[in-house]
């Protein structure tokens, strides 16, 4: 026996040692093609192969430095964020590239001051770098210390290094100031090194804006145009100039464009619907002041705007529930007070209404405006209610000053009955309206949504005590072509067979969920507000959503772990307006799945509307990272400025 015991071991040993071998053989392989992509700016690539590499070595510094710079290229600024920070930690904490990558991470995240202390630890070892002056004094910039960042541009030129990115940034810091007449100069000095900086045309052009120059300002717009003529930015600021001249036609026009390019510009959609307002057309006005709410669910003019305008239209109950969320946002907003004591009074709630009105005064007494605001300690919370979100191409910068956004409504409406829709059907216009947003955050990436052969084999395994399979596969063929009535009629027989078929519930809420979603996009007519037949047909459509949440349930307790079940059960449950418990489905269903990219990027549109945009882009950031790589591009679309 002991004479055994030592080629045995040996024989363990050179198992180990080739196991061993063959994994940092692999590394090496897979790390050197990993950098090769990154050079070569295939990033999709790289990131797989950089995956496995930290699967390989967890604590190798420059594996998490390479991925974040795919990630940064990649505007998954979270993602890079992590890596960046894993670099210095593993790699070494003086490693100043991983520092400077950082730096410029965090900017975009809109975490500036985390931004300036990275960058200066790089200053620290490279104190004659221009660059890192320049990038220091747009942070500076972002942050709205513009004395220091003109302070930065100065230093850079004192090195011989302030370019056009320099110039620019001093120019706006400039603006910020009122030193208009040294911020033309600079802008003029990068278009002399640039004559195609399309920023600087626009910017220029905003500068001139403030200085009331308005036709010369529609002038530097027209000439970015002419460079780019994509860039949202200038038909945005041409679209406010030619509101300042009373040309309303070319305005709704720019904003249209604005719009075209970018769907999610809340900035166009305010301006715009402040257009429609002013035109009487309350209908249009009330879309787009929903989609501003949409995106910016906080913003308390748009909320203001929207409730004068279902004052006009007579659903004064639709108003006082947007004047009572501004009043427990902004308890300092006089104005909604006042208006919200009118409608109670035409509801008949006198009570209220003398309350209100004796609010309101109070509040005029104490003279709570916007500049005094800005002075005491909710200035914070006054800029983020009135904050918008827009992606303007050219510039990830836009600031607020430079946008014609007021505290206080830019536009008054009196109270005319100028339309003939009854409160009821106004509703139901505003619930069609959030339904069909819905659809839209709600499930867009199917996935597992759809029950194809494959997958129906694998639900199949699910429960093997399934009975009569072929009329079971017959109804779900008749289910993808969209023959649901019929599918229905044998999922019901099978069901009522064998209450524990699994495959059957599963499929039966499936079939319900694509009728509700057919029904939704191809029939429009039903949600003309004056069809009789609306509210029939969204309460029908409650209750197939009941149906199919019903369904899915029976599936789970059966199956605790059919995670298919789960993360349909979450589109259904958010159609039906029960975002929370759509988000708790799809977290359930990652946990049983943890490579489920559907349920990260379905999951991340849902926390996106719930305005939870830290955990959204994470979540987006971890389908990317498994491999959907339309993840990225919306990354870079709505998650530039979240912050940590």
């Amino acid at each position: 026996m002991v004479k055994l015991l030592k080629p045995i071991f040996f024989l363990l040993f050179q198992i180990l040692f080739i196991s061993v071998a063959s994994a940092q053989y692999n590394f090496d392989v897979l790390y050197s093609n990993a950098k090769i992509a990154v050079n070569q700016k295939k990033y999709y690539e790289a990131l797989s192969k950089l995956n496995k590499c930290a699967s390989i070595k967890p604590e190798n510094g420059e594996v998490y430095y390479y991925r974040g710079l795919c990630k940064y290229a990649l505007y998954d600024n979270i993602g890079a964020d992590q890596d960046f920070t894993m670099a210095i930690i593993y790699y070494s904490p003086l490693y100043y590239d991983a520092y400077n990558y950082r730096s410029l991470t965090r900017y975009r995240l809109g975490k500036f001051k985390a931004a300036i202390e990275d960058v200066n630890t790089v200053i620290e070892k490279e104190p004659d770098n221009s660059k890192l002056y320049v990038e220091r004094a747009f942070f500076y910039l972002a942050n709205t210390n513009y004395a220091a960042a003109i302070n930065d541009c100065k230093k850079a030129l004192a090195l011989k290094g302030l370019g056009e990115d320099g110039f620019l940034c001093k120019a706006q810091a400039e603006e910020s100031l009122a030193d208009y007449e040294n911020a033309l100069c600079d802008y003029d000095e990068v278009i002399r090194i640039n004559p195609k900086n399309v920023d600087a045309y626009a910017y220029r052009g905003m500068t001139k804006f403030k200085m009331e120059n308005i036709k010369d300002a529609i002038d530097d717009y027209n000439l970015a145009l002419r460079i780019d003529s994509s860039s949202t930015m200038a038909y945005y600021c041409r679209a406010e100039a030619e509101i300042k001249l009373e040309d309303f036609a070319n305005a709704m026009k720019d904003y249209n464009t604005v719009l075209l390019y970018e769907p999610r510009n809340s900035y166009a959609y305010f301006g715009r619907g402040v257009l429609f307002a002013n035109k009487e057309d309350y209908s249009n006005a009330i879309s787009d002041f929903n989609k501003v709410i949409l995106i910016n669910p906080d913003n308390i003019e748009a909320l203001f705007n929207r409730a004068k305008l279902k004052q006009t239209v007579k659903d004064f109950k639709g108003a006082i529930v947007d004047y009572d969320k501004i009043t427990s946002l902004f308890p300092y907003f006089t104005e909604a007070y006042y208006y919200r004591s009118q409608a109670k009074y035409s509801i008949k709630d006198y009570a209220g209404s003398k309350q209100d009105l004796q609010t309101a005064k109070v509040m005029s007494d104490v003279f709570h405006t916007k500049e005094k605001v800005l002075f005491n300690k909710d200035s914070l919370l006054l800029n983020k209610l009135t904050h918008l979100s827009a992606d303007f191409h050219n510039t990830s910068d836009i600031k607020p000053d430079n946008v014609n956004n007021n505290f206080l409504p830019i536009f008054y409406l009196t109270e005319k009955d100028t339309l003939n829709y009854s409160a009821k059907n106004f509703s139901l216009l505003i619930e069609d309206y959030n339904w069909k947003q819905k659809q839209n955050i709600c499930l867009k990436n199917a996935g597992a949504f759809d029950v194809d052969s494959s997958l129906t084999h694998t639900l199949l395994n699910v429960n093997n005590k399934t009975s009569n399979q072929t009329l079971l596969m017959f109804a779900i063929y008749q289910s993808n072509m969209q023959m649901f009535a019929e599918a229905k009629l044998i999922l019901d027989s099978l069901i009522d067979v064998d209450s524990t078929n699994v495959v059957a519930l599963f499929a039966r809420g499936v079939n319900t969920s694509r009728e509700i979603e057919l029904q939704n996009n191809n029939n429009d007519d039903y949600f003309i507000i004056a069809n009789p037949n609306q509210e029939k047909v969204i309460d029908e459509r409650k209750a197939k959503c009941k149906s199919a949440i019903s369904d899915f349930s029976a599936a789970l307790r059966l199956a605790p772990d059919f995670y298919f079940a789960l993360y349909n059960r979450a589109y259904v449950k958010c159609i039906s307006s029960d975002y929370y418990g759509a988000n708790f489905d799809y977290d359930q269903a990652i946990k049983k799945n943890p490579g489920f990219a559907d349920a990260y990027f379905n999951n991340a549109f849902l926390l996106y509307y719930l305005n939870l945009k830290q955990a959204a882009c994470e979540n987006f950031s971890k389908a990317g990272e498994l491999g959907l790589q339309q993840a990225f591009s919306l990354i870079k679309k709505h998650c530039s400025g979240v912050m940590n």
